[in-house]
C-alpha cells in the first residue's frame, strides 16, 4: 500500500452525475426489454402456445439462451469500454474510474449465467474476459473474480467462496494490482487474495484469512476446501445434475401453471406479428395472471422446490453418518446431491416466507435431518452449509449471526458439529467438522472454529489468526482444565443441549415465553405481515411493465382500446422497441423513485432516529420494528438485481445514505464494489470528507448472547476501508487511517491517525513514524 494521498476528483460535476445515472435509468430498462423481446420471440418460434409441453420447451429454451447470451454481452462490454485493465493508482471519480465503474455495474447485472454452473465452463468464461486460467482449475461460482487481465490462476488451483480481484481502494484513490494463485494452491471460504499479493505454489490459504497472513497457509487447509472434495464420474454426475434439474423444474411449476393459464385464459396469442403481440399483452383480462406469476414465483415456487428436495433427501440421499468419506460412485452422488440441492439461497427463500428467525426455520432444518432445540434465533441471511444436516446438533437458545458457514464434511471424513445450549455464533463465522461450541460459548465476528475444537462453556472467542480464533474470556474453565474435565464427563454432560435459566435469551423470553414489556407479534402475524409486504412489493415491481406496454399501445394505436387496429397499422420491430423502451424508461424511473421513497419513509416511521443504548427483545420493541423494516427493505430487489447496486460508488448513494440519517462529508466514494451488507444503522454513522470505503462492513449493533446494543461509529477525514473489513460499534477511525482487507476493528477501538491496521482482530502494521511489518 502507498501512504501518498491522491485527492479524488470532484463528485459534484453534472456530467458525472448524468453518466452514473445511466445504468439504473437506461441500461436496466434496455436489459429488461431485451429479455422480454427474446422471450416472446422464443415463444413464437417454438410454437409455445400450442400445448403445455411446447410451453415448457419454450421456457427452457429461453432460459438456456438468455443465461448464455447475456454473460457474453458482458464480455463485449468489458472489451469495448475498458479493454485490458492496466495496473496503477487512479483517482476516484476520474475518467478511468468511471469506465471501471460502468463495467462493474454491468458485471453485477448480467452475472455469469449458465457459465457459472460448472467449474470448467466458468474457467472458460473468465478466459474470455482476459484472466489467465490454467488447466484443471476449480472455481466456486460464488467466488468473486474481477479485473480479469490482472488475475492469474495456475494449474490445479482451487478457489472457494472467496474474494480474488485486482481492485482495492487506497488513500483517496483506487488501485489495480496483480493477483495470483499458484499451481496446486487453494483459497478457503471467506478469504481474500489482495491486490499485489499471491498464494504461492502448493500453498493452501485457510478459511477466514487473507494473503497477508502467511501463518494461515498450510496443506491441512486443503481438506476443508469444497472445490477439492471428490466428485462422481461424468456419467453419475450427469445423473445427479438431471435430478437437480427435475427438482428445479418442479420448483417452478406454480409459476408455470399460472403462465399456462395466462396463455389459455382467452384466445391464444400466435405472436405472428408485432401487432399480435401488443394486442395480446394489452388484454386487461391478463393482468391478474401477470401479477399471479410474480406472486407464485416469490411464495409458492420456493415451497414446491424445498418439499421436493426434502422428498429426495429421504427417498434417495438418506442419512449421513460420521466417519471416513466413502468414495463409491453412489456415495459420491449422495454428497453431490446434498451439496447442490440445499443451498443457502434456497433455504433463504423459504425462510423469507415463514419468518427468518423463528420456529418454522427450525422445523425446516429438522425435516432435513438436523437436531434442533427450542427458541433458536436464526440469522437474517441463511447459513452456508455442506448439506449433511444429520450431523448438525443445535441446542436450545442458540443465537446466530448472518453470513456464517458450517462444515460437517471435509475432503476425507464427515464429523458432527455441535452447538450446545445458549451458544452464540456471530456474523461471518466459520465452523469446521468435528467442532463444538460449549454451553453459552460465543464465537464472535469473523471467528473460526477449527476442526475438532471445543470452545469451553461460557468462553468468548473471536477472529482468526493463522486460522485459529483468539480467546478473549476463558469462561468456566481454562483450555487445559477443560481437556481434563472432558475426559471424565459423559456425552450428555459434555454436550448439554437442554436450556436453563442461564441460556435463556431476551428473544426467547419475548417471542416464545411472552415475557416482553410490549405486544410481540405471534408467528402467524409475522407471516401475514411478510406476505402483505411481499405482495405490495411484487405488484409495484410488476406494474411498471404493464403500464409501459399500455402506454406504448396508446402512442402507436390510439387511446381508445375498442378502436385500436393492431393488424391494420404496420410498425417495424425497431419502432415498437423504441416506443416501448421510451415508455418503460419513464415507468421504471417512477417505480424507482416510489421504491426509494417508501423505504426512506418506512425507516423514519418504524425506527425513527436511533439512539445508542441496549434494546433487548424483552424490553424494547426496537428489534421487532427493525424486523418489519427489513421486510420493507426488499423493495430494493428488482428481479435478480438490487437497485442499490446501481448506486454503488456514486454521489447518489451518498444522497440516499444522508436521507437515511447518515452524516457524510464531501467528495466521498462509498461502496464502489457493493456492500454485503451496507451499513445497517446509518443514522449512527459519521463519515468525514474524502473517505473511500469499499465493501467494508460498518455495523453499529452487537447481539452477543442475544443482548442487542447500539453505539455510534465515527470515521474522520481521509479514512480508507478496504474490501470485506469490518468496523464494530463504538469504533473511531482517526484522520488518514486505513483498515486493510478482511480486518476487524473491535468494539470501542481507536485507530490512530495515519496508521494502517490489518488482521482479525486488527493491529497496527504501519504508521507515519515506523513500520511494524
Amino acid at each position: 500500500f502507498s501512504q501518498k494521498r491522491m485527492l479524488p476528483e470532484s463528485s459534484s460535476g453534472c456530467c458525472l452525475k448524468v453518466f452514473q445515472a445511466m445504468p439504473l435509468f437506461l441500461v436496466l430498462p434496455v436489459y429488461q426489454l431485451s429479455r422480454f423481446v427474446l422471450f416472446f420471440t422464443t415463444l413464437h418460434y417454438t410454437n409455445g402456445t400450442s400445448s403445455w409441453y411446447h410451453l415448457l420447451f419454450a421456457g427452457a429454451t429461453f432460459y438456456m439462451i438468455s443465461h448464455t447470451i447475456f454473460p457474453l454481452i458482458f464480455v463485449i462490454i468489458k472489451w469495448t469500454v475498458i479493454g485490458r485493465y492496466q495496473r496503477g493508482r487512479y483517482p476516484v471519480y476520474g475518467s478511468y474510474y468511471l469506465r471501471w465503474w460502468f463495467v462493474e455495474v454491468c458485471r453485477n447485472m448480467l452475472g455469469t449465467g449458465l457459465w457459472g454452473y460448472s467449474p470448467t465452463a466458468l474457467a472458460i468464461y473468465y478466459r474470455f474476459l482476459g484472466a489467465k486460467i490454467g488447466s484443471n482449475v476449480r472455481i466456486n461460482w460464488r467466488c468473486v473474480i474481477a479485473e480479469y487481465d490482472l488475475v492469474t490462476i495456475e494449474d490445479n488451483a482451487a478457489l472457494e467462496d472467496c474474494l480474488c480481484r485486482a481492485f482495492c481502494v487506497e488513500n483517496g484513490s483506487f488501485l489495480l494490482g496483480l493477483v495470483s494463485v499458484g499451481r496446486n494452491a487453494s483459497v478457503g471460504i471467506k478469504s481474500v487474495v489482495a491486490p499485489n499479493t499471491c498464494v504461492p505454489e502448493n500453498m493452501h490459504l485457510g478459511a477466514q484469512s487473507t494473503s497477508y497472513d502467511m501463518d494461515a497457509m498450510s496443506s491441512d487447509h486443503a481438506l476443508h476446501n469444497r472445490m477439492l472434495y471428490p466428485e462422481p464420474n461424468l456419467v453419475v454426475k450427469a445423473f445427479g445434475d438431471l435430478l437437480v434439474l427435475i427438482v428445479n423444474l418442479i420448483g417452478h411449476l406454480p409459476t408455470y401453471f399460472v403462465f399456462y393459464c395466462l396463455i389459455h385464459s382467452s384466445e391464444r396469442g400466435e405472436f405472428e406479428t408485432v401487432g399480435n403481440t401488443i394486442e395480446w399483452l394489452c388484454n386487461p383480462y391478463r393482468i391478474p395472471y401477470y401479477f399471479g406469476m410474480k406472486l407464485a414465483r416469490h411464495w409458492f415456487d420456493p415451497i414446491a422446490y424445498m418439499l421436493t428436495a426434502i422428498l429426495i433427501k429421504w427417498t434417495f440421499i438418506g442419512r449421513f453418518e460420521p466417519g471416513p468419506r466413502e468414495t463409491s460412485q453412489y456415495q459420491l452422488l449422495r454428497y453431490y446431491l446434498a451439496t447442490n440441492l440445499y443451498s443457502s439461497e434456497n433455504i433463504q427463500s423459504v425462510a423469507d416466507i415463514f419468518g427468518r428467525h423463528y420456529e418454522l426455520v427450525s422445523m425446516l432444518y429438522r425435516l432435513l435431518g438436523a437436531k434442533i432445540g427450542e427458541r433458536v434465533f436464526w440469522p437474517g441471511t441463511a447459513l452456508i452449509f455442506t448439506g449433511e444436516f444429520d450431523l448438525l446438533e443445535i441446542g436450545d437458545d442458540v443465537v446466530f449471526g448472518s453470513r456464517s458457514a458450517i462444515f460437517c464434511g471435509a475432503r476425507n471424513r464427515l464429523e458432527k458439529v455441535r452447538l450446545c445450549a445458549g451458544s452464540n455464533l456471530s456474523d461471518n463465522t466459520v465452523i469446521m467438522p468435528g467442532s463444538t461450541a460449549g454451553k453459552n460459548a460465543v464465537l464472535g465476528s469473523y471467528g473460526i472454529c477449527p476442526a475438532d475444537w471445543y470452545l469451553p462453556e461460557s468462553s468468548l472467542w473471536f477472529g482468526a489468526r493463522g486460522c485459529e480464533p483468539v480467546l478473549l474470556e476463558k469462561g468456566v474453565r481454562s483450555i487445559e482444565e477443560n481437556k481434563v474435565a472432558m475426559a471424565l464427563l459423559s456425552d450428555t454432560e459434555k454436550y448439554p443441549m437442554g436450556g436453563d435459566e442461564s441460556t435463556l435469551r431476551p428473544f426467547g423470553k419475548a417471542f416464545y415465553l411472552g415475557e416482553a414489556s410490549y405486544w410481540v407479534m405471534p408467528l402467524s402475524v409475522v407471516i401475514l405481515t411478510s406476505a402483505a409486504i411481499s405482495m405490495f412489493i411484487t405488484i409495484l415491481h410488476a406494474s411498471h411493465f404493464i403500464v409501459a406496454v399500455h402506454g406504448a399501445a396508446t402512442l402507436l394505436y390510439g387511446i381508445n382500446i375498442a378502436e385500436r387496429d393492431f393488424n391494420g397499422a404496420e410498425y417495424s420491430l425497431g419502432t415498437v422497441f423504441v416506443t416501448l423502451f421510451g415508455c418503460l424508461t419513464l415507468t421504471s424511473a417512477l417505480r424507482i423513485f416510489v421504491a426509494f421513497a417508501i423505504e426512506i419513509n418506512a425507516k423514519w416511521a418504524l425506527i425513527g432516529q436511533r439512539q445508542e443504548g441496549v434494546y433487548n427483545w424483552d424490553k424494547s420493541s426496537y428489534a421487532q420494528r427493525w424486523e418489519i423494516y427489513q421486510m420493507v427493505q426488499k423493495i430494493r430487489d428488482v428481479d435478480s438485481c438490487n437497485m442499490i447496486n446501481f448506486l454503488n460508488g456514486t454521489p447518489y448513494l451518498i444522497t440516499f445514505f444522508r436521507l437515511m440519517g447518515c452524516k457524510i462529508g464531501q467528495d466521498c466514494c462509498l461502496y464502489p464494489t457493493g456492500g454485503n451488507p451496507y451499513p445497517t444503522e446509518l443514522d449512527l454513522v459519521t463519515i468525514g470528507d474524502r473517505n473511500v470505503i469499499d465493501s467494508g462492513r460498518i455495523v453499529c449493533h452487537l447481539n452477543t448472547r442475544g443482548n442487542l446494543e447500539l453505539y455510534p461509529i465515527v470515521l474522520e477525514e481521509d479514512v480508507t476501508l478496504r474490501g470485506q473489513c469490518k468496523v464494530q460499534m463504538g469504533v473511531r477511525l482517526e484522520r488518514g487511517s486505513m483498515l486493510l482487507e478482511n480486518s476487524l476493528a473491535l468494539t470501542g477501538e481507536v485507530v490512530e491517525a495515519d496508521s494502517v491496521w490489518q488482521g482479525v482482530p486488527a493491529i497496527p502494521v504501519f504508521n507515519s513514524q515506523q513500520s511494524y511489518l
